[in-house]
Order: C-alpha cells, then sequence, then structure tokens
C-alpha cells in the first residue's frame, strides 16, 4: 500500500487513485457496484451488525467472514460505551 493508501477496515482501503479496494488481492471495488458506510456513532449499526453476524452464520459463512464480522461489531460496542454522548439516530442531521 502507498503513503496515500487509507485503511478502512481489515478487509480494505482506498487506494492513491481513491477506489476502494480488497486489501487480499488488490481488487477494485467496481464503479457499478453499490456500497455502504455505516459509522459506529450510528445507534442502529452495531444491531444491524449484530444481525447481519448471525445472518452469516445461518448462510455457512467461513469462521474468518464470521470473526471479522465480530471484530468490527465488538469496536463499534467499544466506541459507543466510550462515546456515549456521540451517538446519533441515523438522518438525524439530515446529510449535513
Amino acid at each position: 500500500m502507498s503513503d496515500i493508501a487509507r485503511i478502512i477496515d481489515s478487509k480494505y482501503h482506498i487506494d492513491s487513485q481513491f477506489r476502494i479496494v480488497k486489501t487480499s488481492n488488490d481488487q477494485p471495488i467496481p464503479d457499478d457496484e453499490p456500497v455502504i458506510l455505516f459509522r459506529a456513532r450510528d445507534r442502529i449499526a452495531l444491531h444491524l451488525l449484530r444481525i447481519y453476524r448471525v445472518l452469516c452464520q445461518i448462510d455457512g459463512c467461513t469462521s474468518y467472514q464470521l470473526e471479522m464480522a465480530q471484530r468490527i461489531a465488538d469496536k463499534f460496542a467499544a466506541f459507543a460505551i466510550m462515546n456515549e454522548g456521540r451517538m446519533k439516530q441515523p438522518g438525524c442531521t439530515l446529510g449535513k
């Protein structure tokens, strides 16, 4: 990764051309593939991540995927505990 690259999580980073790239194989996400970003301050996001992990289990995902989902959920939970005053309802700022 170049000096300009920024890590999003353990699976993705932003490269010097400002593309989201899968770190393990250095493949950019195609421009026509929708993506979404959830912030830890979103007070619903942690619940979503926990449900997502359960759905991964039901679908038979690899232990790697389950572990990554748990790690992210744990980070969101720790953020919520340490930053109670920063937690927000999704959309409450009306995009501002």
